[in-house]
């Protein structure tokens, strides 16, 4: 990959020092995993863009977009068990 995706990630960390000491909150699996379905650096890249764009709250410090998505999936099941 290119140093774009430096840059992408300093959007989610303060520096990158952080983003190596976390190992990048598990978004390097992520895009391995695209890469490999897609065969191709640029278009696994975009792809990558897109997905942490839609996703990006869920790497936020305060984990405000995390805690949204279990108190929906708590409700949900409540829902779904009564």
């Amino acid at each position: 990959m290119t140093g774009s995706a430096d840059e992408l990630n300093r959007g989610y960390f303060d520096d990158m020092s952080e983003l190596k000491q976390h190992g990048g909150k598990g978004m390097s699996d992520l895009l391995s995993a695209i890469l490999f379905v897609m065969k191709d650096e640029s278009e696994s890249f975009w792809c990558f863009v897109a997905l942490i764009e839609r996703f990006g709250p869920n790497f936020n410090r305060d984990q405000n977009g995390m805690h949204s998505q279990l108190f929906a999936l708590s409700k949900l099941s409540l829902h779904l068990t009564t």
